[in-house]
Order: structure tokens, then C-alpha cells, then sequence
């Protein structure tokens, strides 16, 4: 069920397949934040790129901003899922220890979640972009470009190729347990794959690289971690399906920014 749906009902007082609405409780604290200075950084949109019938690399992006970015230090955690659950603004998911990522939540769940977050908090939550994930990360992104191949086939393989050969550990680690980066956010490209605002794309590039056409497909969302990923938006667990071509997230949680 969309968000804006979901939304609506509770404004409501009506109910919604898979969850009962309970009065909230106090002020919920709003998160900590990391604030992410204003700069630039270069940035790879997601999904399939042709240029002159060939498939290529994302076109590399430079972008810059005067305004800071009001990040998440850490993933939402199943404690902090555990009170959106509780006031049935949430669906249940994967639990265990408070100070442990929440996994097991699908691009709908985080959203509701955000939703949910900014209407106790009294700010406005929201997911990152892709863009804004990489900002974040600085030397934590991986950038996923392969360079030169001859064929579809090719691409795939060295895709594939690319994301086995990063040691992989799976294990769910409390908050800070796999330290944090240069702008002190805490566990990026842990063994939490964190869900983004965006939407692969296809898109094709003329002879100069420049973009001539692009079509965003949103039955699917970019995740980041060890490597990025487009997962299906209503999936859970992406190593049991859901995910596009290459190596699936071991498990997918988020984090939120503030908007001021």
C-alpha cells in the first residue's frame, strides 16, 4: 500500500490490511544527525546507459551544493522500528536486539517509516537520493563502473565479477560496529544495504556523452553498500529475490535525512 495511502487512513482513524492504528505516544526524540558540508562530488546515476547501440558506464556527474546535508549517523535500528510497529504506523519485521539495524524492511517500510517519524518528531524525514547517499559515504561509495566491454554478456560478467570479489561478512553487528567514515556516519558498507529515494534508469548518451533520452523505472529502488544494487521496492530479503542482475544485498535497512 502506497505511503500517501497509508497516510490518508491514518488521518482518518480508518485501518489498513496488515496494520492497526494506536494513539501515538509522547514526542518520539529525533535521531542524531552527522551534517554533511556543503561541496561537491562526482556521482554515477543508476541503471543501463547505451550510447550509439553500445552498452556503457552511467555518465559521470559532477555536481555541487551550497547546502549542507542533514544525515542519519546511524541505520534506524529494530528499536527504533519496534515503537513505529507498536503504534501501528509500521508492519512488523525481523526482530531481535534494540541496538541491531533493522533489516528485513522494504522501500514501502522505510517510507512509512519516514512518514511516521516526521509526523512524532514535528521534522520532515525523508529517504536520501542516490546522490545524496554518495555524498555521504565519500570514500565508503564503491563506484561501480567497468570501464570497456564488448558485449552485453560481458558487462554482466565483469558486474559480476566486480561485486564477489569484495569480502563479503554478512554478520548484523550492533550500531558502530563497523566504524564509521570520514564525515562520521557510522556503518556504511556494512552488511546493511541502505534503501534510496531512487529509481533505476535507462537512458541513452549521444557521441559526446551527453544525454539524449532516459526513462526512470519505479517498480524498483537503488540500495547501497559494498556495491549498489536495484531491488524491488516491495521486497524484504533480496538474496531470496527481487534483485536485478549481480550479486544481492545480505541484508537491506535505512537511514533518513532531515530536511530543514
Amino acid at each position: 500500500m502506497k505511503l500517501s495511502v497509508v497516510l490518508a487512513l491514518v488521518a482518518l482513524g480508518v485501518g489498513a490490511p496488515g496494520l492497526t492504528f494506536r494513539p501515538a505516544g509522547p514526542s518520539v526524540p529525533s535521531p542524531e544527525i552527522v551534517e554533511v558540508p556543503a561541496g561537491s562530488w562526482d556521482w554515477r546515476p543508476a541503471g543501463v546507459w547505451r550510447q550509439d547501440g553500445r552498452q556503457v558506464d552511467p555518465p559521470l556527474r559532477h555536481l555541487s551544493t551550497d547546502e549542507p546535508l542533514r544525515i542519519m549517523r546511524f541505520q534506524v535500528s529494530r528499536g527504533d522500528y519496534a515503537i513505529c510497529v507498536a503504534e501501528g504506523a509500521c508492519l512488523a519485521a525481523e526482530s531481535g536486539p534494540a541496538d541491531v539495524p533493522q533489516t528485513d524492511v522494504s522501500w514501502h517500510d522505510a517510507s512509512a517509516y519516514a512518514g511516521w517519524l516526521s509526523e512524532r518528531t514535528g521534522d520532515d524525514w525523508r529517504l536520501p537520493t542516490d546522490a545524496e547517499w554518495q555524498r555521504a559515504a565519500a570514500e565508503r561509495f564503491a563506484d561501480d563502473a567497468l570501464g570497456e566491454s564488448t558485449d552485453f554478456a560481458g558487462r554482466w560478467l565483469a558486474k559480476y565479477e566486480q561485486e564477489a570479489s569484495v569480502e563479503a561478512d554478512a554478520t548484523l553487528r550492533p550500531r558502530g560496529g563497523w566504524g564509521e567514515n570520514s564525515q562520521g556516519l557510522a556503518d556504511l558498507a556494512g552488511s546493511v544495504w541502505e534503501w534510496t529515494a531512487d529509481c533505476p534508469v535507462t537512458g541513452t548518451l549521444d557521441r559526446s556523452g551527453e544525454e539524449i533520452s532516459r526513462n526512470d523505472f519505479c517498480g524498483a529502488r537503488v540500495v547501497e553498500g559494498r556495491h549498489r544494487a536495484v531491488v524491488i521496492d516491495f521486497v524484504r530479503d533480496a538474496s531470496a529475490g527481487g534483485c536485478a542482475a549481480g550479486v544481492p544485498p545480505d541484508h537491506l535497512g535505512f537511514r533518513l535525512v532531515r530536511e530543514e
